[in-house]
């Protein structure tokens, strides 16, 4: 984010173009290096901070419960693998976090890690290809914003190349496709494959989904937030722009912004905002989202209005959680790594159950050879068709020279 005519002047430039890394929780922070006393805060009237670790743990618990039922059936569990080129922390402690869970929750991990950037798409290509492997994740940023004859970045081109079986992250191109034109499966028309979403999005939709205020499953699906405007500062691929996407396919207006442009997201449709604000866009939302990879960046508090769900994505607070807990009604919730790590996991038993178990891998073995079998046949591979074309032809040509 970089500061312009028209918005915040506190976002800053030589941050905007890195996508941002969602920390675990513990890693945000650096731990004290002396014992201190802090003041208990007081909060405004129906005001709450809300743990992450507490919106994870039931879908921990379900992987956990489906790891064992694997087990019981001989089968192993997946195995994820994660490619790691990079020396950013970042991505180091995200790596070193996602490994911690899997051996927690019982799913098999491996930690790949690669010397030089440049060799990172063929290791890519070899797990696509190794039928252990039923998940992949890449730590990024690789290149960053390098470009890349291949696409517009070199990231970029390293995420489409990420196979949609093996993509917990769903970030390729077929599952970004999909998202942006509200297709819920990849097997049309049988529909018995959901699609994988980008995990740290998907997390923060789980939050919203645990906040009453925040989603209406009374209503049908896709207007579970009819009604609601939300604000997402932040239009990363990673983060900001599926995000947007998803909150407006379940019926809400979304602001997204970026460094020097405002759109809404709406009933499908992408709109250019002239006249907007930042500003204007956050005191009119009932949901703000955070995502400013700078440390130094914070949304003035004076914004954000009473009742406000308020969800910081990046690995640095871009609010003053002391300021924004003083007003009435305000839930916030400071970090989502831990949610995050657990989309990860529940995408990768998605892709092991549409892709990798023995017994889906079985039916689509099976629906492969019936559909080759009920395959018409051309005429020239039946036999009797041949014969009667055959008489046919003797039977035309006799009588072409009879009446010659």
């Amino acid at each position: 984010f970089a500061p312009s005519p028209h918005q915040n002047p506190t976002i800053l430039e030589s941050e905007s173009k890195k996508p941002p890394t969602t920390m675990p929780e513990e890693t945000n922070t650096p731990p004290p290096s002396k014992p201190t006393t802090t003041t208990p805060l007081i909060l405004a009237p129906g005001a709450q901070k809300i743990d992450a670790g507490t919106i994870a743990q039931p879908f921990r618990t379900e992987i956990r419960a489906q790891i064992a039922k694997l087990k019981s059936q001989s089968i192993d569990p997946p195995l994820l693998v994660g490619l790691l080129a990079n020396s950013d922390p970042a991505a180091k402690k995200y790596a070193e976090w996602t490994g911690r869970a899997c051996t927690a929750d019982g799913i098999r991990y491996e930690l790949r890690e690669i010397g030089d950037p440049i060799d990172v798409e063929a290791a890519l290509r070899e797990a696509n290809d190794d039928p252990r492997v039923h998940g992949i994740i890449v730590y990024y940023p690789i290149f960053g914003q390098v470009e890349s004859f291949s696409g517009e970045s070199q990231d970029d081109y390293l995420r489409d190349t990420v196979s949609h079986k093996c993509d917990v992250e769903g970030l390729c191109h077929q599952y970004r496709s999909n998202l942006y034109r509200n297709v819920r499966y990849v097997d049309y028309p049988s529909n018995t494959k959901k699609c994988v979403l980008p995990c740290t999005a998907l997390s923060v939709v789980k939050i919203l989904e645990s906040i009453e205020k925040c989603y209406d499953k009374s209503k049908p699906t896709g207007r579970h937030m009819e009604g609601k405007t939300v604000t997402i500062i932040n239009r990363s691929e990673i983060v900001g722009r599926p995000l947007a996407a998803m909150l407006a396919n379940d019926g809400a207006d979304v602001y997204s912004i970026d460094i020097d442009s405002i759109y809404l997201f709406r009933g499908g449709r992408l709109h250019k905002c002239e006249g907007e604000t930042p500003e204007t866009c956050v005191r009119k939302s009932s949901i703000v989202v955070t995502g400013v990879p700078t440390k130094s960046y914070r949304l003035p508090s004076a914004w954000i209005q009473e009742n406000t769900t308020v969800v910081n994505v990046a690995s640095f607070k871009n609010v003053d959680e002391s300021e924004i807990l003083q007003i009435p009604g305000v839930t916030y919730v400071p970090m989502v790594g831990k949610v995050t790590v657990a989309m990860l996991e529940r995408n990768l038993m998605r892709l092991f159950y549409n892709f990798h178990h023995p017994d889906r891998q079985y039916e689509d073995r099976y629906k492969a050879a019936l559909e080759e079998v009920q395959k018409p046949a051309p005429w020239y591979g039946n036999p009797v068709q041949v014969y009667t074309a055959f008489a046919a032809t003797a039977i035309l040509a006799m009588m072409l020279t009879r009446s010659k």
